[in-house]
């Protein structure tokens, strides 16, 4: 896993071993294999210990430890992430109490406290910087998703849902979208949220037909769409198959869940028998596991198929008991209700931090326009909204200031600094231009107004750079841009857009520059 051979150019044995390993736990945070990622981050945390990076070893002792607890738990894990991440605000470490929140965000949502665990995972989030991995910046949404949903921040668990399932998707990711999809649509569906259930349901059933080895993983939450679409057959097709495919490596709530669903399948389809049969086997698992969400749920569903039965006085019965149960439930959750009051009030300014924080990561510092973080985190979920809005009608432009280097050359970078702040300003006035984000050196990306004539904005645009004039720089500079124009095309994403666009660019530019290139 680790190169102990690798030397820099200048030489510096030690510096090459330490990004070697900074590397390759990058790459640990970001792996599925969590049984190999528990001993890779143990390696790298006894050679950190070694070279006297610390920080470093904090970090794989907090990836660890969050993948361990994944796997089997990891009692103290979040007494340990809060001893590492007060090391690491002593040291303003913002990399690493990342991690550490990250943790502590998990620990919360596996113990049931949705509320901390989206404010600690809302803070992870804020402290990204956009050097990590998108991968891992997709997990920590998602996590943030989880966390914001469970403690009913619907608005803001659903937004968060989304831009995650943009960048999951950029990445070709069918393992975090399904989890992604599946806890949106749990939520949807408890919410009494049909519309949103609906195109988190789309979702998962575009990643089945991507990976279809997911669907056993998936079968709980097909079922239960399924059930409430009142289709009973066809959500114990699905349960069925997962059973046989099911392995015995299956959490016991997991499993006592899908035999709920499968008496309720038996039920829907008239099969009493065996209705009975799974919630016998669901409430041996409950008992044993003390699961008592589950165990409320069997209850009420048993009444259900006593009444079925025409067993009036047993329905009675079970459904006093139910009440009996949720009465209790909800007892104790009026005792916790000022602490949730007091979490949600800290996810709310948590999320407000977040918002500030990455408006400002994702501004060019230079320009103040978008950048390139900007392009990563958000133009797919803007191409996503142009594909289910009906019309193809969106576009987007690279453009190139044509022989900048020169400008820097003769001038000077404070010049041609100048140049990019009046060219970006120039842009942001532009007719039809949406957004405008700096993409590279003079390389700026124009997102147009949906229903703007690409050939009117090339020609306002670059009118108006060749009008620009530069007085204190030199009465002779002029300057002018290629462009190249992609369309929204049924299907395309926004990597689709942008290649197309990259490619009219350097058309344009073999025709003679100063021009657009573009699909009309």
């Amino acid at each position: 896993m680790l190169n102990d051979d690798i030397v820099t150019e200048s030489g510096s044995l030690r510096l090459a071993q330490e990004r070697d390993l900074i590397t390759a736990l990058e790459g640990i945070e970001i792996s599925a294999d969590l049984a190999l990622a528990v001993i890779e981050a143990a390696d790298v945390r006894a050679f950190a210990e070694a070279l006297g990076r610390l920080d470093v070893a904090f970090w794989a002792e907090v990836t660890g430890l969050d993948a361990l607890a994944r796997i089997e738990g990891a009692p103290g894990a979040r007494t340990r992430g809060q001893e590492i991440l007060d090391w690491a605000t002593e040291q303003g470490d913002a990399r690493l109490a990342s991690r550490c929140h990250a943790l502590i965000a998990m620990m919360d949502l596996l113990a049931g406290h949705s509320g901390s665990g989206a404010e600690q995972a809302t803070i992870a989030v804020t402290l990204l910087d956009g050097s990590e991995l998108p991968r891992l910046r997709a997990k920590l949404l998602t996590r943030q998703a989880i966390g914001l949903l469970g403690a009913g921040l619907l608005q803001h668990g659903f937004a968060v849902s989304r831009r995650a399932l943009a960048l999951a998707e950029h990445l070709d990711d069918n393992d975090l979208l399904a989890q992604l999809a599946s806890n949106a649509f749990h939520a949807a569906l408890d919410e009494a949220m049909p519309e949103e259930a609906t195109f988190w349901l789309e979702r998962l059933q575009a990643v089945i037909a991507a990976s279809p080895e997911l669907e056993t993983e998936l079968g709980d939450v097909l079922a239960r769409g399924h059930l409430a679409a009142h289709r009973p057959w066809d959500a114990l097709d699905v349960l069925q198959r997962s059973d046989e495919a099911d392995t015995a490596t299956s959490q016991p709530e997991t499993k006592a869940y899908r035999m709920l669903l499968l008496a309720q399948a038996h039920h829907g389809v008239g099969d009493l028998a065996s209705a009975r049969s799974a919630l016998d086997r669901a409430e041996h698992l409950t008992a044993r596991h003390a699961l008592e969400e589950v165990a409320s749920m069997i209850l009420e569903e048993r009444a259900a198929v006593a009444a079925s039965a025409a067993d009036f006085r047993l329905a009675y019965e079970l459904h006093r008991q139910f009440h009996h149960t949720a009465r209790t439930r909800w007892i104790e959750a009026r005792r916790s209700q000022v602490d949730h009051l007091f979490a949600e009030q800290n996810v709310t300014e948590a999320i407000e931090r977040a918002e500030q924080a990455e408006a400002a990561v994702a501004v060019d510092p230079l320009t103040k326009v978008r950048n390139r973080r900007w392009v990563e985190d958000s133009l797919p979920e803007v191409v996503r909204r142009w594909q289910t809005g009906g019309r193809w009608t969106g576009s987007l432009a690279i453009l190139d200031l044509d022989h900048f280097k020169q400008v820097n050359d003769r001038y000077g970078h404070p010049a041609g600094d100048d140049v990019l702040v009046a060219v970006a300003g120039c842009l942001e006035q532009g007719s039809g231009v949406r957004y405008v984000a700096r993409i590279g050196g003079e390389e700026f990306l124009l997102v147009l107004e949906q229903q703007a004539d690409q050939q009117e904005v090339a020609g306002g645009v670059l009118s108006s750079l060749r009008s620009l004039e530069w007085p204190h720089i030199h009465l002779g500079l002029h300057l002018t841009a290629s462009i190249g124009f992609a369309d929204c095309t049924p299907g395309a994403s926004s990597a689709d857009l942008l290649r197309e666009a990259d490619r009219n660019l350097y058309r344009a530019k073999r025709a003679g520059r100063d021009r657009a290139v573009g699909p009309w």
